[in-house]
């Protein structure tokens, strides 16, 4: 093997030596693996390679205080932890695997060891590669990728999906504001996308923060099985070559460095998991939150979409809204202005629903003890996590805080509106009440200006019975 020896070091693995950057901390498994997976531009999030490093931290500690592990390695492991999770940035670049490769996820985990082991061994003065801190029998004792990866992806939903939670209330806190603005401001329903009775533009965006906060409610309703962890389940969910108390004494320490990102006097803490071989072979779990998510994205397509009908115009569309005015919306059209926040949402809503649908496909690759699809959850979780915070607060900013109803717009259309005439229906019956719409639009009258005309109501009445507002409340 010739070798640059400035640019690159020798490190050996059972398989044999590997020709590695100098500027690297990674190992030979980590090496191999770059060049095996030369797939796609995808990487891990970096939440789930700080949930590895936590993971690998609160290992040390549990395992030095079963006297599995030296307090000179396991300090050394702890301080390595600490050094990159405080200088992340700075490290980053050693975390450069592929999504799409062992769906146990092993070759990340062996990344992650490492890199500690590295890093470890050097703070302890010895040479990088001399695997003084081990990277299978010192970073990753007591633990298997098939235990390790579906725990870190547990924990790095869990803390994303809290963040999550706080940018919906975000959005939910805009549209408040909004349907106090817009109160007893009213424009026509819609129902089959023609006219209905009226409602009040504060009742239709009440309908968007429901949505919203419904999203809340199912988010929150999964974490208590989200929050169980198959740490200690090993290689097939047995926990060989584990002690019994390494899954509780890890899941403690992971829950008091969780505690700084996670309120757990609101929600569950991480707890071992009530059966290793379900979690550790099935991703059923993980599923169902994409599906939590699926849900949000299809209500935010809702409401931009609806809000870019509303929008649409200036002359030939609805228009009863103005949207913020962004950026020319066209190359060609001068003055053109697009709806390009909900256009963006809704390609990036379709996105997320397309990992969900991949991730439930991929379902077929859970086979008796592991499911070998755990690289893809990581990514489908995190990719649509992080998309969905981008897109909630983009939506509040961009579009719902610069909101304007065209009120000459709204005022001209609600007086027109045959749907207007539903009241009367009690009074006239319903197949009089459809002769007067019909004749209405004939002569190009309102529904009031033709009852008062005809003498079916007076004027005293037909503003009593046919007033919109009062037509936006029961009875």
């Amino acid at each position: 093997m010739s070798l640059d020896t400035q640019n690159y070091r020798i490190e050996k693995d059972p398989m044999g030596e590997v020709m590695i950057p100098k500027d690297k901390l990674w190992g030979p498994q980590t090496q191999r693996a770059i060049n095996n997976f030369k797939i796609s531009n995808y990487k891990f999030h970096p939440e789930v390679i700080k949930a590895l490093l936590i993971i690998k931290k609160s290992a040390a500690i549990a395992n030095n205080e079963l006297n599995l592990l030296d307090s000179n390695k396991s300090n050394a492991i702890v301080n390595a932890v600490d050094e990159i999770l405080n200088n992340f940035e700075k490290y980053q670049d050693n975390f450069i695997l592929d999504i799409f490769q062992t769906g146990s996820g092993t070759s990340t985990n062996m990344n992650v060891n490492e890199v500690i082991s590295n890093l470890a061994s050097v703070m302890l003065n010895k040479e990088m590669g001399s695997k003084f801190v081990h990277p299978n029998d010192d970073v990753n004792k007591g633990q298997s990728s098939n235990d390790v990866i579906p725990t870190a992806i547990r924990i790095a939903a869990y803390k994303m999906l809290v963040s999550l939670i706080n940018d919906i209330n975000y959005l939910i806190n805009s549209i408040k504001n909004k349907e106090e603005e817009f109160k007893d401001v009213v424009k026509i329903g819609r129902t089959h996308l023609m006219d209905a009775t009226p409602i009040t533009f504060a009742q239709e965006f009440s309908g968007y923060r429901r949505q919203l906060e419904l999203a809340i409610d199912r988010i929150k309703g999964f974490f208590n099985r989200l929050a169980e962890l198959p740490i200690g389940g090993t290689a097939v969910g047995t926990g060989i070559n584990t002690h019994i108390d390494f899954p509780s004494k890890v899941i403690n320490r992971i829950n008091e460095f969780m505690a700084k990102f996670i309120p757990f006097e609101i929600y569950p803490k991480f707890k071992e998991t009530s059966n290793h071989f379900e979690s550790q072979a099935s991703i059923d779990t993980f599923i169902e939150v994409m599906d939590i998510l699926k849900i949000l994205a299809l209500s935010l397509i809702k409401i931009t979409n609806d809000i870019r009908f509303m929008g649409s115009g200036p002359v030939g569309g609805f228009g009863e809204l103005f949207l913020p005015e962004l950026q020319p919306g066209s190359s060609i059209m001068p003055g053109k202005v697009n709806p390009v926040i909900p256009e963006a949402t809704g390609m990036a809503c379709s996105y997320i629903i397309g990992l969900s649908y991949a991730l439930t496909f991929s379902n077929q690759y859970s086979n008796f003890e592991l499911s070998t699809t755990f690289p893809l959850v990581a990514f489908s979780l995190t990719e649509s996590i992080s998309i969905l915070s981008n897109l909630l607060k983009l939506i509040k900013e961009k579009l719902i805080d610069g909101l304007k109803i065209n009120f000459e717009k709204i005022n001209s259309i609600v007086n027109y509106n045959p749907s207007i005439v539903t009241p009367l229906a009690k009074i006239v019956g319903y197949d009089k009440a459809y002769e007067i719409v019909k004749e209405a639009l004939k002569n190009k009258l309102s529904i009031k200006e033709y009852v008062v005309l005809h003498n079916i109501l007076s004027l005293e009445e037909a503003d009593k019975i046919l007033d919109p507002l009062k037509l936006t409340k029961p009875g």
